[in-house]
């Protein structure tokens, strides 16, 4: 092993995925998982080589083939750490997890499974955007770590468009499928836990609600239009034929809210780091479209602050409150902010990968290294004192309170300030040793030009 630039307890927390992986392949996990959380700049395998200081310690080629050629499997890597997080919530709630998908942006044809898709951040009511790149589907566990959601990806799909299939030869399989097998896949890890999944509109369908396991709760967005019916009559004796799924039809949930004697209720709840008083109506109907002949429980949920029109959501369980109801779909958003993280501290889409297995191994890698980081810093990072975050001399303490929240942001410079100071502060080092220790960073330094 190289003289690898990372305290020590973060070697510790990686000790655990080390059964999924040969020996040598290990090392080079290691090597490469201290070497792109270090990385300043863009990171790349090349740049998370010198970041961890291992050049000259295996040929390049042997970190290249760490994605492409080497044996394991990313599955069992994140049912690993479901069950370290699977240690942070109490035993007697519900294991909270959001669903979603994100597109890495990527440039170059002969990248393996790339395709058009559509850029949500780009696109607006009146234009569409497209852009080249990857889709991944993403499920993340929902936790409340230093008085803030968080929510930490550890299963993950790659979606490849029905024009991409066809010329693979292919099946076409659409995002909601594979979100539906990341649930089944984490119910299984589970089976003694309870399970709530929250996902946006584009996950509440047939394909996630009706396949979901038994110790699955699904809470989502609905439709406003949604075809609702009311539960199915008891049948008669002597009545022929076979009984009946459902009963009548029932007004949408539009329709409902906008009638003259729509029973409203004003509910506190707390979302999205504020406390409001919101109306909501609560329906208890069949969607039969989605959920079959099994009830569920919609809220119309109107006056949310930054919210023009009334907003309708879903719960598979119909005795959960509204308040509840509200306050977990709002927990969802915590996966969008570690999209934007992983894009943006720790290069999701910046790999210049290119093979098949590389490029379903490179982002899951990048996302799992996020979950890893946030598991360090809430068993030992926060102790340290490089968790103490640098502030600007000309803020003065009455204008500008101390930052008392922390960030992934600061989690990451945490790590790498505890990396370094561990590194370069060693009271009985001599000038040679030092010159030797700093030579890491410096390297580091240059690739962040």
């Amino acid at each position: 092993m190289p003289d690898v630039v990372i305290v020590p307890s973060f070697l510790a927390l990686l000790q655990v995925l080390e059964p999924h992986f040969t020996a040598p392949t290990f090392h080079t996990f290691l090597t490469m998982a201290c070497g792109w959380v270090l990385a300043l700049g863009r990171h790349t395998v090349t740049s998370a080589v010198r970041a961890a200081n291992a050049m000259g310690w295996k040929q390049i080629r042997s970190f290249h083939r760490f994605f492409s050629k080497s044996i394991w499997e990313r599955d069992a890597l994140g049912l690993t750490l479901v069950r370290a997080v699977d240690a942070l919530v109490e035993r007697d709630q519900p294991l909270v997890a959001a669903v979603d998908d994100t597109l890495g942006r990527h440039t170059g044809k002969k990248i393996a499974a790339a395709s058009m898709h559509r850029d949500p951040l780009l696109s607006t009511a009146t234009r569409v955007a497209f852009h080249w790149g990857h889709v991944w589907v993403v499920l993340g566990i929902i936790v409340q770590l230093f008085h803030k959601t968080w929510c930490l990806p550890v299963l993950f799909r790659l979606y490849r468009s029905e024009k991409l299939c066809q010329q693979q030869g292919r099946a076409h399989r659409r995002t909601t499928e594979l979100a539906a097998e990341l649930i089944a896949l984490l119910a299984e890890q589970l089976p003694h836990r309870r399970l709530l999944v929250v996902g946006d509109a584009a996950y509440t369908n047939r394909s996630v609600v009706r396949a979901r396991p038994s110790n699955v709760t699904f809470v989502g967005r609905a439709r406003l239009d949604a075809a609702l019916y009311a539960p199915a009559p008891a049948r008669r004796g002597g009545q022929m034929g076979r009984p009946r799924v459902r009963g009548m039809r029932l007004p949408s949930p539009a329709a409902q809210a906008d009638a003259a004697k729509a029973r409203w209720q004003r509910v506190e709840v707390s979302a999205y780091h504020r406390v409001v008083t919101v109306k909501v109506m609560t329906l208890d109907a069949l969607w039969y479209a989605v959920a079959h002949s099994k009830p569920v429980r919609l809220v119309v949920v109107r006056g949310f602050p930054g919210h023009a029109k009334d907003d309708v959501l879903l719960s598979t369980d119909p005795t959960m409150a509204p308040k509840n109801i509200i306050e977990h779909y709002a927990t969802r958003w915590s996966l969008e902010t570690t999209f934007q993280e992983t894009k943006g501290k720790l290069g999701l889409e910046q790999p210049r990968s290119r093979t098949e297995h590389a490029v379903e191994r490179t982002a899951p890698f990048t996302l799992l290294l996020y979950t890893l980081v946030v598991l360090w810093y809430a068993r030992s990072g926060c102790a340290l004192r490089s968790a103490q975050p640098t502030k600007a001399p000309w803020y003065s303490p009455k204008s500008s309170p101390s930052k008392t929240l922390p960030a992934f942001s600061d989690m990451l410079a945490t790590l790498r300030r505890a990396s370094w100071a561990e590194r370069l502060f060693e009271p009985d080092a001599n000038a040679p040793t030092l010159k030797k220790r700093l030579a890491p960073l410096l390297a580091c330094l240059d690739t962040a030009a």
